[in-house]
């Protein structure tokens, strides 16, 4: 029976990291470079015409903060996201791998409960700054897409985290599950 759950929440979760590391991912990156090519074209505009887009700069600043936001579920899926790891690394040298385990797993729940309560939390911010309407600085574009890709990378992110909270779990039980995806600290389990 267990068997049978390890590989349908394997197969959930290659569906999950085929999303935020083809889509996802890809989808960051695209929003990035466009943001880069509305840069340089603002250079242009501004020093050999003498003009600008009012609205360039707010673009350009907050599709790519926007960009990082929704990239965050591409770093926690492949678990690069930054991380201290001294003392795992010293009790890893020391041999004490279950204490690593153990680690992991409470750095697993907490990074789950943070997550799921930002994304259940600012789900009634991102309502409200539709409601009141608000806007950027040059008053041409509105605030709530960007509070909204802040909240879906937190959900994803939290969705990521409890399938890492579940391997994480497993190792500490001895048992391997997504064999295909990272681990923190690089182990086998």
């Amino acid at each position: 029976m267990t068997s049978t759950i390890d590989n349908g929440l394997d197969r959930i979760y290659r569906g999950v990291r085929f999303f935020t590391n083809r889509i996802v991912g890809n989808m960051a990156a695209f929003i990035v470079l466009c943001c880069v090519l509305l840069a340089n074209l603002e250079i242009i505009r501004r020093y050999v015409f003498g003009v600008v887009f009012s609205w360039g700069q707010d673009a350009v600043t907050y599709f790519i903060v926007s960009s990082i936001f929704i990239f965050f579920a591409v770093t926690q899926a492949r678990r690069s996201h930054l991380s201290v790891t001294a003392l795992l690394d010293i009790l890893k040298r020391k041999g004490y791998i279950r204490a690593v385990y153990w680690l992991r797993l409470a750095n697993s729940t907490v990074a789950l409960s943070f997550y799921s309560a930002f994304a259940y939390w600012g789900l009634p911010v991102v309502e409200r700054v539709i409601v009141t309407g608000r806007m950027t600085e040059t008053m041409v574009m509105v605030l709530w897409p960007f509070q909204a890709a802040l909240l879906a990378g937190f959900a994803l992110m939290a969705l990521i985290a409890a399938f890492q909270l579940y391997q994480d779990v497993q190792a500490v039980r001895g048992i391997a599950v997504f064999p295909w995806a990272e681990t923190e600290e690089g182990i086998d389990i």
